[in-house]
């Protein structure tokens, strides 16, 4: 705006308009300059409001991207550690279960070794069924027993007649071993001749009791046996006969016709160096 230096003397009236009008040039001069500026302004805030905006919605997505790729890295470190630990656990129980088979196997090989109790049996017959016995015979190295009977030197075998019981009324048990029976055995030669005979003790040995006795046998040849078994009310076993607590039968049932009888032939024999 112009500088008007202020006179004396009055001023025409023509000049007093001129300089309104100048000042009204120069107010709307500074009113299109400020709109301008203003303008400009308002468009650079615009601008640098747009600017923040976009700055800050960089910067959140740059935070929700790190967090995704945090929890991506999260969740791929904690599935790895998942994955390790399955691993090891089935390593381990996969460890454990060798251990466990291993086991298995010992005691297997333990409780056979246990059972056989260092011999091997030899079987004649098996299960030749006569009456309420079933009977099997075998045979194995001469064995030293209590009562004086340690001496084995003159023997060649141990002859044994393993007894069970079948369905019965007599109060045994199917499958259990019957006691108090006198049992006497014979063997004959091809010949015909007597190879061997008497009667059998009661004993017991690691695979529970039987009907046995160490005998002479020298020679091989095929060889008939014969068991006889005897009733054990013979000696003296007795059985309840009331109807309340007895088994329901006698021993006339089964030994009415004398004892019971078990023969077997083709006993192929071999004398062994025990």
């Amino acid at each position: 705006m112009s500088c008007v230096r202020k006179r004396r003397r009055r001023k025409p009236r023509r000049r007093k308009a001129q300089k309104q009008n100048n000042r009204m040039f120069a107010q709307q001069a500074l009113r299109s300059r400020y709109k301008v500026f203003s303008g400009g302004f308002m468009m650079n805030k615009k601008l640098i409001g747009v600017s923040i905006l976009a700055a800050t919605a960089l910067t959140f997505v740059g935070c929700g991207s790190g967090s995704s790729t945090a929890s991506t890295a999260d969740a791929g470190s904690s599935a790895a550690a998942s994955s390790s630990q399955a691993e090891e656990s089935g390593e381990a129980e996969s460890s454990e279960e060798s251990a466990e088979e291993t086991d298995a196997e010992v005691k297997t090989e333990n409780a056979a070794d246990g059972v056989d109790g260092g011999f091997t049996e030899y079987p004649i017959f098996e299960d030749e069924e006569a009456g309420f016995l079933n009977v099997s015979a075998v045979y194995f190295q001469p064995v030293p027993m209590s009562g004086g009977n340690e001496n084995i030197e003159d023997f060649n075998i141990h002859l044994e007649a393993d007894v069970s019981a079948l369905e019965n009324k007599l109060g045994f048990g199917v499958g259990d071993w019957v006691p108090y029976m006198t049992v006497d055995y014979k063997v004959v030669a091809s010949s015909g001749d007597t190879a061997a005979e008497g009667s059998f003790m009661v004993m017991s040995a690691s695979d529970g009791p039987h009907y046995g006795a160490n005998i002479k046998l020298p020679n091989a040849d095929t060889y008939s046996i014969e068991f006889t078994f005897h009733s054990p009310e013979d000696n003296g076993y007795l059985l309840h006969t009331d109807a309340e607590t007895g088994p329901g039968g006698s021993f006339d049932d089964y030994f009415k016709d004398g004892p019971i009888v078990v023969k077997y032939e083709g006993w192929d024999y071999a004398p062994q160096e025990w």
